[in-house]
């Protein structure tokens, strides 16, 4: 019995040891922060971010912040798009989302949905279909933009919008920009005309994130601590909704 407990206890010391390794190596390895992964950070304090108030964008409400090189990008599109058609709305109305921002869009739309349906996992996927768990989405990293309408309806139907949806399409990958929710995928959110993301920054992110997620997701779904996220499948949602996206953006 002692000659047993001893190997145990040796081959516990070496189970620890390899994983203070790996875990080691994982940090060297990284690149990109995990408070910036998840959006635990303020990016009005960050010298990377820029503040869309002082550039020519037009923006629906003030207070929104994107990475500078992002922004650059954008502003040539901006200005591309305004030459072939100025009466047309180009407008941001969605860039930067940090963590407490998500989980407040998040928390209200459980609470409304809670009365209606019961089970926790339904209510997940509903609030899924448009709207991103805390830490998990794109908006996080300061890369992404949503352009004049959150409403599939007005790329489809809107004159106006499915000019501006073309116009996107055939260009915007021009600027760096890909559509990261765009029609075929099998998973993940509902199509989002209106959603675009600088894919060579973006891509760096997602890339850490989907290596995080292969080899240790207990870092990123130990730290999300929103409401509903201990009723749910958190690490497989997280693993659908992060990394079902366009091919395009990686």
């Amino acid at each position: 019995m002692k000659k047993r407990s001893a190997k145990l206890k040796k081959k516990f010391k070496l189970t620890q040891m390899l994983t203070l390794l790996l875990c080691s190596t994982t940090a060297m390895a990284q690149t990109i922060p995990l408070t910036k992964l998840l959006g635990q950070f303020d990016e009005k304090k960050d010298d990377n971010f820029i503040s869309l108030d002082s550039t020519v964008l037009e923006v629906n409400k003030k207070g929104m912040y994107l990475q500078k090189e992002a922004t650059q990008q954008l502003i040539k599109a901006y200005h591309d798009f305004r030459k072939s058609y100025p009466n047309i709305p180009f407008i941001v109305v969605s860039a930067t989302r940090n963590y407490m921002y998500q989980n407040s869009i998040w928390q209200r739309k459980w609470n409304a949905l809670l009365p209606k349906l019961s089970d926790p996992q339904k209510i997940a996927k509903e609030i899924l279909q448009y709207s991103s768990m805390p830490g998990t989405s794109r908006h996080h990293w300061g890369t992404d933009i949503d352009i004049t309408s959150v409403s599939s309806e007005y790329f489809q139907y809107d004159p106006k919008g499915i000019i501006l949806y073309k116009w996107l399409q055939e260009n915007m990958p021009k600027y760096g920009f890909c559509q990261a929710f765009n029609e075929g995928r099998k998973g993940g959110y509902q199509p989002e005309e209106w959603h675009w993301s600088y894919k060579p920054i973006a891509s760096q992110y997602i890339a850490e994130y989907k290596a995080i997620l292969e080899h240790y997701p207990n870092t990123i779904t130990q730290v999300l601590d929103f409401i509903g996220h201990d009723k749910i499948e958190l690490e497989k949602l997280v693993k659908e909704y992060v990394l079902t996206v366009n091919n395009d953006c990686y």
